[in-house]
This record gives structure tokens, sequence and C-alpha cells, in this order.
């Protein structure tokens, strides 16, 4: 019987539909987007749009079954249009592998969304012995049909979200230890709890991480892992479904709501990308990142709209649209962030770092460039409060990761003037001089700082549980040191070609990883992702086991997959080695594998 008030998803697929919302039935079993709404989509045409429509809908049902079985459909795209292959490897352009996210406006947020990540997200290996008996009662994730649509209150939720605040958001960010006057890392608590999409992309990294730490380490039935891992597949399929549906309801928000709103959704996808990240799949890097980058335009275009004063919108207004600080301090001219101004300000300092990594690879400047200067460099001691201090969140100080943005720009300034026979050699190296001045005179400053004696008064406000390992002038001393010598090694190659064995990049090799080899804990390359593969790129065949040795002490190995994509690209390069020509680049190596890796 056919169904005339159901959802589009049955009509679409010519079946009944109960017409439950916000998801009905079918489609919650099958785990697929269920589009609903008054309006007739454009693809319900009777012709071309509807046949693309039905078998996208087929391919999102085949996907969905293999989550469900714990398997993998096998995807593969093949796009050599575009590439280019020098000396055995393939570069991957910004388009080649993922169309960009189309929404470039609010109004086309709510319309066709093009973020839509592709089912590789799933780690394959599956939690043996499983007893399907014991699932049953964790199929009852209920997403009700009430405009306030909380997720179930169980006590498997919960003991998954404290697993997650107590020990895995310090474990994938540790350096990010905001002072307690300042709101400390309270926010992460009050925005899971008060974001749908937030809570289900939360349960999806403590899901995974559960089934990890209990791999190997429950004797006896694996109930408590068959567990986790039905509780990850459910989870991943409602994460996508709830971020498609806020991006379709953002719209109908007021301008305060909008940019909160718009920032939460943000926020969830730069969450999974470092999920996915995490776990070594990094198919989806460039949907996740062209995604990110649309909406965080949007809300300073949502901000400027608002102040209308004819100019770019800055981050304070952006943060003033957010809502008050929770309190003041009287000592200093600074706050308590509310939870929606300390997540804005945590994911763009994440996402300006992934954007300024993937430029990297893909022969283009930064596209949030932009934005470096009013968030990450001083300009009046009353903006100082709002710049983002990178060392705060990634360990490493502004200074290198702006030397590394300019880098980037001048690598796809090269290619652009050497593209069309223009090239000048000597304005080359003019351009690149200040950039290694730059370079040299601040890490001069951190060797200095290194021997010094480095006192912090551990009070109250500032007290945590300390989980960064002692380190000679400090862990962020120590990581800046590290990407900084990195940086050198990338504007060596970008200004004189792929050449190992020259002097500089010698030494710099040699200095690098000689401080990697200092590391006090294993554990703390996780955070020196892109600096560690440039470096392992560049290096000699009697280096190779030392690269190694360093990955393969990071354990469980579930979860370092980025080091371990780190080293598969250094594989590549180094099997390849004597085939690498000169206009060889760093770019080249990292998309050898086909697609974008974003290596944080």
């Amino acid at each position: 019987m056919k169904s005339y008030d159901g959802c589009w998803t049955c009509r679409l697929r010519k079946k009944r539909c109960d017409e439950t919302r916000p998801v009905c039935r079918n489609c919650s079993a099958l785990h697929i987007t269920c589009h609903f709404g008054e309006e007739k989509p454009s693809w319900m045409d009777n012709g071309i749009g509807q046949k693309e429509k039905a078998e996208e809908i087929k391919r999102e049902v085949k996907s969905a079954a293999a989550r469900r079985r714990g398997t993998l459909p096998m995807d593969v795209v093949a796009n050599n249009d575009d590439e280019s292959i020098t000396g055995g490897l393939r570069r991957c352009s910004a388009s080649t592998e993922c169309p960009p996210f189309s929404a470039e406006s609010n109004s086309n947020l709510g319309s066709s969304p093009g973020w839509i990540p592709s089912a590789h997200t799933l780690p394959i290996t599956r939690p043996s012995n499983g007893h399907p008996d014991s699932w049953n009662k964790l199929n009852r994730l209920i997403i009700s049909n009430t405009s306030g649509m909380e997720p179930e209150d169980s006590e498997l939720d919960r003991r998954f979200m404290m697993f997650y605040l107590d020990h895995f958001f310090p474990f994938l960010f540790p350096f990010y230890q905001p002072p307690l006057l300042e709101g400390g890392r309270t926010w992460v608590m009050e925005l899971i709890a008060s974001d749908q999409a937030m809570w289900h992309t939360t349960l999806c990294l403590s899901t995974y991480f559960v089934s990890v730490a209990l791999d190997g380490a429950v004797s006896g039935p694996n109930v408590c892992k068959s567990l986790a891992w039905e509780r990850l597949l459910k989870q991943m399929g409602i994460t996508f479904m709830m971020l498609q549906r806020s991006l379709q309801e953002v719209t109908l928000s007021g301008t305060q709501d909008l940019i909160v709103k718009t920032s939460r959704i943000m926020g969830s996808i730069i969450q999974l990308q470092r999920f996915e990240i995490s776990i070594g799949n990094f198919e989806n890097c460039q949907k996740h990142l062209d995604a990110a980058i649309t909406l965080f335009r949007q809300i300073f275009k949502a901000a400027e709209n608002v102040i209308d004063r004819g100019e770019l919108a800055t981050f304070h207004d952006v943060l003033s649209h957010m809502g008050r600080p929770l309190w003041s301090i009287t000592s200093q001219q600074c706050g308590a962030w509310n939870s929606n101004q300390a997540a804005f300000r945590f994911y763009s300092a994440l996402l300006i770092l992934d954007d300024i990594i993937a430029s990297t690879c893909i022969e283009e400047a930064p596209r949030l460039r932009q934005y470096h200067t009013q968030l990450l460099t001083k300009c009046s001691s009353s903006d100082e409060r709002f710049r983002l201090n990178l060392e705060d969140f990634i360990g490493c100080e502004n200074w290198v990761i702006l030397q590394i943005s300019e880098i980037s720009a001048l690598d796809a300034w090269k290619k652009s003037i050497k593209r069309a026979g223009k090239l000048d050699m000597m304005e080359l190296v003019a351009r690149a001089t200040p950039i290694k001045q730059a370079l040299l005179t601040n890490l001069a400053r951190l060797d200095t700082s290194v021997n010094m004696p480095k006192t912090n008064w551990l009070g109250l406000f500032v007290l945590y549980n300390y989980q960064l390992p002692p380190v000679p002038g400090g862990c962020t001393a120590f990581t800046t040191r590290v990407w900084a010598h990195a940086a050198l090694l990338y504007l060596s190659v970008v200004v004189s070609g792929w050449q190992p064995k020259s002097t500089a990049i010698r030494e710099n090799v040699l200095r690098t990883l000689a401080l990697l080899e200092q590391m006090p804990a294993p554990e703390l390359l996780r955070t020196l992702i892109w600096p560690f593969c440039i470096v392992g790129c560049l290096a000699e065949p009697e280096e190779e086991c030392r690269f190694r040795a360093m990955v393969e002490a990071l354990v469980p190995h579930q979860l370092f997959g980025a080091a371990r994509k780190a080293l598969e690209i250094m594989e590549n390069a180094w099997k390849c080695r004597g085939e690498l020509a000169i206009d060889t680049d760093f770019g080249m190596c990292v998309c050898s594998l086909g697609y974008l890796s974003v290596l944080v």
C-alpha cells in the first residue's frame, strides 16, 4: 500500500511509510537518510534526477548494510584526468577525489548539502566471538519525534560519555588545558549535552575508543567488546543523519541562533574528521575540510550582515553574537567563555591548522589565510584576548604555523608562475628569505630558552591532571622546535627542489630526527605527524629503521592511525627514491596514496 503523506525516500523506493518524524521506521531500520517535507524535492521529477536519486539511495542502503555487518564496501574512485606523474608519485589536487561542499549561502545549506561522507569511515576489524543476543537492548537508541529530540538517557550512554571526557579528549588534545577561571573544559560536556549532532558524534569517538581499550583486556565472553562495536555501527549512521538534518534546519534560525547552530555543526564535522584521522581513515578528509571551511566562512558572513559596517566581521564580532561570558575576572581583562564561545575558539584553531596542513599538498594557498592576521597575530592590546594561541590547542606556537602557511602560499605562487613560463629564481629567493629568517630567529630564541629554568605556579585555578611528559624547556617549546625544523625542510624543497642529499636538507633532517628520538614519551608523536612525515620522506636508507621504530612504539596501533599513514607515505617515497625528479615536492608524496591525507 502506498503512503501519500510519507517521506520522499519511501515514496521513491515505493515502500509503505509509517510517517514517523523525524525518521520513519523504514529509513531508521536501514540507517539511511529520511527525506521529508511538504514541498516536493527537485529530484522527484519523473526523469533523470529521480533515477539518479534512486541509485544514490540504493548505494546508501548497501553501505549501511555493510556497516551493520561490520564490513566496508570497497568503493574505488578512479579519476586520473587531473593527476600528473613525476618520478612514480601521483599528485592529488583539491578537487580530484572529493567534490567540494556545495553550500555557498545559507539557503543552500538546507536544499542540497554536498557534504555526504562515504562509507569508508569505520575500522575494518570487528571484535571476535560476539554474542548477538546481548546486543538487543542496545538497539533502542530512540530519536524522539518531539521538538526536543533528546537522545536516550541510558546508563551505557553516560558511561561512554564519561569515558570520552575523562580519557579520550585529553588523549586527542593533550595540550588543551584552559585555566579553570576561563571555564576550563566544561564547555565540552555542556555542548555534548545540549546538541544532538555533537552528542552522536562524540558517542562515535567514545564507542570506538572503548572497543579498542577492551580489545584483549577482557577475559571470557566478549560481550563488552561486542556491545561497543554494535554501538559504533549504530552511532555512525545516526551521526551522519543528524548532521544532514542540522544542515537543513539551520536556515530557519535567527541571526544569533544561526551563528551558534552553524558553529556547532562545524564543530561536529571537525570532531568527526579527527575521529577518522585517529583510526587511519583519510578518504573523507577533503569533504570534511570543505564543509567545515564553508561553514566557518558563513559564520563570519552572518556576523558581517548584522554589524553592517561595510567591512569583514572580526573574531570578536562572532564571539559577541554567541552570548555573554559566564563571568568576568576583575584581575584581568578576560572571563569565562560560555560553551558556544569556547567551542568555536577550539574548533576554529583546529580548522586553521587543518587548512594550512592540507594546503601543503594541493598547490593552493590556505583558504582561510585572510583570517590569519586577526586570529593568529597580535593586533592591539584590546584584541589580545580574542587571539588564538595555537600552543594552547596543539602545542605549537603561532609563528611556526603562520610561516608554514606563507611557504604554502609561496609554493602555490611558484607553480602558477612556472606554468606561465615566467618564474624568476631571484624573485623566488627574495620572497623566501624573510620566511627563512623568521624561522631561524625564533628557533634561536627557543634553543636558548631550553637551558633556562622554567617555573610555573600551579595554583587552584590552573592545576590540572597534567598528562604531558616533562621536557627541558617545556613540551610546547619542544613541539614548536620540531615543527620549525620541518618548516625549514619544507621551504628548502619549495625553493631548491627535491634534493635530499643537499647540505641544508641533511642538516635539518638530522636535527629533527635527533629531536624526535628525544621524545620523553612515544605518544607525543601523534601531535607531530606533519613534521614527522616531511622529515621521513627526505630520510636516507640507513635512517628508515629509526622512523619505523617510532611508529611501532605506538600502541595500541588502532589509536595512532595518522602515524601509520605517515609511515605508509614515507615507504612510498623510499621505494621510488631513485626515480624522484628535482621537481618532486612534499604534496606528491602525501597524495601518492590517491587521496588527500590531512596529517594532523
